[in-house]
């Protein structure tokens, strides 16, 4: 992937979605945020993005239901999308892979430079 992509982060959490929005900006690339599922829905269809780091627990919408929407509404099928989350149920991580989820990474275990490896990594 090439720094010219661009990226959606969709994070409730003010600090973690600004420090994933700086590390990833300082990587090149062009980056988006929404402050919960139903705006990052919004932004998803007028940013166009490559990438979507998506939080599952979040206020107005959440993860799931972003995922849900997303998959009827968006005509973005090379659009990868990255869970985020500290979510240890893993009947729902299951149910995610049904949308066609690239990664789901654990925030909790994630390190910033991790975070733009796995970035990196998806082609």
């Amino acid at each position: 992937m090439t720094s010219a992509h661009k990226i959606l982060i969709v994070e409730d959490e003010p600090l973690l979605r600004k420090a994933f929005e700086f590390l990833l900006v300082s990587e090149g690339y062009n980056v988006k945020t929404a402050k919960d599922g139903k705006l990052g829905l919004s932004m998803l269809k007028k940013y166009e993005p490559d990438v979507v780091l998506l939080d599952m627990l979040m206020p107005v919408m959440n993860g799931m239901d972003f995922l849900e929407n997303s998959h009827v509404s968006s005509n973005l099928p090379n659009c990868k999308i990255i869970v985020l989350s500290n979510l240890s149920d893993t009947v729902q991580l299951k149910d995610v892979k049904k949308y066609n989820v690239t990664k789901i990474l654990l925030k909790a275990n994630l390190s910033p430079v991790e975070l733009v490896n796995e970035v990196k990594s998806i082609k």
